[in-house]
């Protein structure tokens, strides 16, 4: 790879961006739990899975701020998710991509009846 390049392939490119905070909504305990994604990532994991014709990452774009997302919801999400990692050669989505997971497979505390919440910038 051209190592004009190499720096998208490294946090630290990512390190002063403003962070999209995804957590548990039904969980108790702080709301500051959670994943804080730069938003430029966010940006490229929306963008794949717009190119590939996903229904729910795509319209997940920041324009209404905060999102909460219902367990059929995550349950999209999850399987786009798994989808996109399967498909990306790219270690910084990759990670991404299992940190999600691990974050939206988690077990429900029923602290509400949504289960996901993304806020962004």
């Amino acid at each position: 790879m051209d190592d004009f390049f190499a720096d998208r392939f490294r946090d630290e490119t990512y390190a002063d961006d403003e962070p999209v905070h995804v957590f548990r909504a039904d969980q108790y305990g702080s709301a500051d739990q959670g994943l804080w994604v730069p938003e430029r990532l966010w940006a490229r994991l929306r963008l794949v899975a717009a190119a590939y014709e996903l229904r729910l990452l795509p319209i997940l774009d920041g324009t209404s701020d905060p999102v909460f997302l219902n367990a059929v919801q995550v349950s999209t999400l999850l399987e786009e998710l798994r989808f996109i990692g399967q498909i990306l050669s790219d270690p910084l989505v990759e990670s991404l991509v299992r940190a999600l997971v691990d974050l939206a497979a988690g077990r429900s505390q029923v602290a509400s009846k949504d289960s996901i919440g993304i806020e962004f910038p």
